[in-house]
């Protein structure tokens, strides 16, 4: 699978993320005009259910840093340092917006700026919660990629999905009540949650489980099988197997033909989509929710979260480049 492969199903994700955000809770459903409804309730909100892509961007990751540790990851530091920048750039913008629009709740105290901060406990943005275990996955990944090349495949699937299933567990039966105030247990709790997705990305870029089939019955019915598949998962309210669903959907996916244009405005988005994931939730549910599904169509709820999203991204991205050129050259009069 080559990169821009990688960036067209990041932008993929980033949509499915969008999609899920806004319609999976029903009290948000019920403030849309629907067209289609089952059971009194959305189709979007049964559509949801095959949205979470979070293992998605997890597998590639895992695909990804294995690439470039095979060839010798250089930059393994300044990538992490970049989300970072990204991150607190983000951070600053929309906390200083939520101190005119809700003061009692932004900034808050110093402990709680600083926990924002550091990404430990990302209050302002619950949908933040990624970036302190991904850190810790991007930080000991030689450790993990040591361990795919040298360990039995199907032993190293297996532990880690059984640390998986296990997460799933005790995050399902005591986050309420207890990992949710407790990030310290909360986090290696959640590492190991994301730990086989990041593996089972690893082990498909070294197998070469993703790459483009050579049989052209499977790519003239990969539509089909694509669409059967989605509809199924729509079917089931329980998500303990969503991940083998979405590394099915990935792998299907790249079997399928798309016009090129399609692929194009995928790639470019996947660009941007570590920037929408930071910044969408601000406009759909902290900041400006009401403003957001005040267009009561989800279809154009939907294509406004990604218009305000994308062009947020691009404003961040200057700003960013903006200051990198402003060190580049304070660093070169030095």
């Amino acid at each position: 699978m080559s990169k821009e492969e990688t960036q067209i199903l990041k932008g993929v994700g980033i949509l499915l993320m969008l999609f899920y955000h806004l319609f999976f809770m029903k009290q948000n459903v019920e403030q849309c005009s629907s067209f289609f409804y089952i059971n009194g309730v959305g189709l979007v909100n049964y559509i949801s259910r095959m949205a979470n892509p979070v293992p998605i961007f997890m597998m590639l990751s895992g695909y990804g840093l294995y690439a470039v540790y095979k060839k010798g990851d250089k930059h393994r530091w300044s990538r992490l340092l970049k989300l970072m920048i990204h991150y607190w750039i983000i951070l600053l913008i929309f906390v200083s917006i939520g101190l005119f629009l809700y003061p009692n709740k932004y900034p808050g105290s110093i402990s709680n700026i600083i926990s924002n901060i550091t990404a430990f406990h990302t209050t302002y943005n619950g949908e933040h919660w990624f970036i302190f275990p991904y850190i810790l996955l991007a930080i000991s990944s030689p450790f993990i990629f040591k361990a795919c090349d040298k360990y039995n495949i199907s032993y190293v699937l297996g532990i880690s999905f059984i640390l998986y299933l296990g997460s799933c567990f005790l995050i399902s039966r005591y986050g309420d009540r207890y990992l949710f105030t407790n990030m310290l247990v909360y986090h290696p709790v959640l590492y190991c949650s994301l730990l086989f997705d990041f593996i089972l990305g690893a082990i498909a870029c070294k197998c070469g489980w993703l790459n483009r089939s050579n049989n052209k019955i499977l790519r003239q019915w990969a539509w089909g099988i694509l669409l059967s598949l989605c509809i199924i998962r729509c079917l089931f309210t329980t998500g303990a197997f969503h991940n083998l669903f979405l590394f099915a959907f990935i792998w299907i996916w790249q079997q399928t033909t798309r016009p090129k244009w399609i692929d194009k405005t995928l790639a470019h988005l996947g660009k941007h989509s570590m920037n929408m994931w930071l910044i969408h939730t601000f406009f759909c549910y902290y900041l400006f929710h009401d403003w957001i599904y005040g267009f009561k169509y989800p279809l154009v709820i939907f294509t406004v979260l990604i218009i305000v999203s994308y062009v947020s991204s691009h404003i961040i991205n200057l700003i960013y480049l903006l200051l990198f050129s402003r060190l580049v050259k304070t660093t070169h009069i030095k």
